[in-house]
């Protein structure tokens, strides 16, 4: 029925904001036009990226890397 099934998005994740935070997102799905749960799902996979990337090239992570050759 689907080309992969495992592109589905079937895992769901609550989130909930205070009121600035509700407020703030608000007008960035205002500003945007996007729906709420895209624009959420967009920014932090966005986010989780930046981070896992940054882990990989050596920023924001205290753990010692490794090196090609070791010497």
């Amino acid at each position: 029925m689907y080309a992969d099934p495992s592109l589905i998005r079937k895992h769901v994740a609550k989130i909930s904001f205070n009121d600035n935070e509700a407020s703030l997102m608000k007008a960035l799905v205002a500003y945007t036009g996007q729906q709420p749960a895209a624009l959420y799902r967009e920014l932090l996979l966005e986010q989780a990226r930046s981070l896992v990337n940054g882990a990989v090239n050596g920023f924001g992570s205290e753990a010692p890397q490794l090196t090609l050759f070791g010497n």
